[in-house]
């Protein structure tokens, strides 16, 4: 097989070989299952069309396929979203509050879903690290080759890294029941549901292009973020949230989200941009995606490929502009944790 096709079955292998990341796994875990990171029923299932979803992709597959470029894929609802990181008893018993009830939102259930969405990347990082590990040796690797790919494995180890180093504090929090530790703004909307995501970010610039934090800095831990959309009792909501030990680069980023929009941004535009920006564990629905102009999906797509293709500089106004006037959401409400809101 050649070394694309290893690398691909690799991931798959990876994917499909399930573990207990709950903060009490142990021996006793079994039954691993395909949890879905974004709600199956609650928030798939609103969006879904035939049982199908788009996801705007760049993948190794879909790219090849795309002439090297991003693109929407088809993914079912059974698909969409899945990661074997939980054992059935630990995500039943763990993940009820948020699965069985609407988002009010409260302390446990931002801590919850910001806990789901730090195992799903640890996942995924996890796995990434370990299918770069398995082929440095791969006898079609030249030497320019295996470089790039030591060097490719060494950037992943240390996102790993890092990783751990928040997911304990997740894990404690949890496991401790201070879900006061999390801090978080959520903005609720009544309007037709068309995007759903889970993700992380280790914010660098802030929505007006300020720099944040030095993500190549190794000398100290990165602030970090979690994000995600949920169901509420009177629509849904787009939430960012963060633990306690991360407070000062990602106060800082919520604030210029504040600013940005008191100096005339719209809140919907600055939400998508940074949807679109970070976030590549989405759901589309997929009449929403066909009736945008072409020129806004290659917009969409365009930002897609700056933020994913390594060979192309991001500006530091990445958060601070494009991709405006295409969502077509409304937010009627904030909650916070914070003592001064946004």
């Amino acid at each position: 097989m050649s070394l694309f096709a290893d690398f691909l079955n690799e991931i798959k292998r990876n994917d499909s070989r399930g573990r207990c990341l709950h903060y009490e796994s142990d021996e006793q875990c079994s039954k691993f299952i395909n949890a879905h990171s974004i709600q199956k029923s609650n928030q798939l299932g609103v969006i879904a069309e035939s049982g199908h979803i788009y996801r705007v992709t760049a993948d190794l597959s879909t790219m090849r396929k795309n002439n090297g470029r991003p693109a929407p894929k088809k993914v079912g609802v059974k698909k969409a979203s899945t990661f074997s990181g939980f054992c059935k008893r630990h995500d039943n018993d763990l993940f009820q509050p948020i699965d069985d009830f609407p988002l009010q939102p409260n302390a446990e259930q931002i801590a919850l879903y910001a806990y789901r969405c730090i195992c799903r990347e640890f996942f995924v990082k996890q796995n990434a690290e370990s299918s770069i590990e398995s082929l440095k040796n791969h006898p079609e690797l030249s030497a320019e080759g295996r470089s790039v790919l030591l060097s490719s494995l060494a950037g992943h180890s240390l996102g790993f890294h890092r990783l751990k180093h928040h997911k304990q504090y997740y894990d404690r929090a949890l496991s401790d029941k201070k879900f006061d530790e999390f801090e978080y703004i959520t903005f609720e909307s009544r309007s037709p549901w068309n995007l759903q995501l889970s993700g992380v970010l280790y914010p660098d610039y802030d929505f007006e292009g300020r720099k944040l934090q030095d993500l190549g800095d190794h000398s100290s831990p990165l602030g970090f973020i979690s994000f995600f959309t949920a169901p509420t009792s009177q629509g849904w909501s787009f939430s960012i949230c963060w633990h306690g030990s991360s407070n000062e680069p990602c106060f800082n980023f919520v604030e210029s989200l504040r600013s940005a929009v008191s100096n005339g941004e719209k809140l919907e535009d600055v939400l998508f941009r940074f949807s679109i920006s970070c976030c590549e564990n989405h759901a589309f629905r997929i009449s929403w995606w066909d009736s945008l102009t072409d020129s806004d999906k290659t917009e969409i797509l365009s930002r897609v490929e700056l933020v994913t293709d390594l060979n192309i500089p991001i500006p530091d106004s990445y958060l601070a502009k494009g991709l405006e006037g295409i969502a077509d959401w409304e937010f009627e409400h904030v909650y916070t944790s914070l003592s001064v809101g946004t």
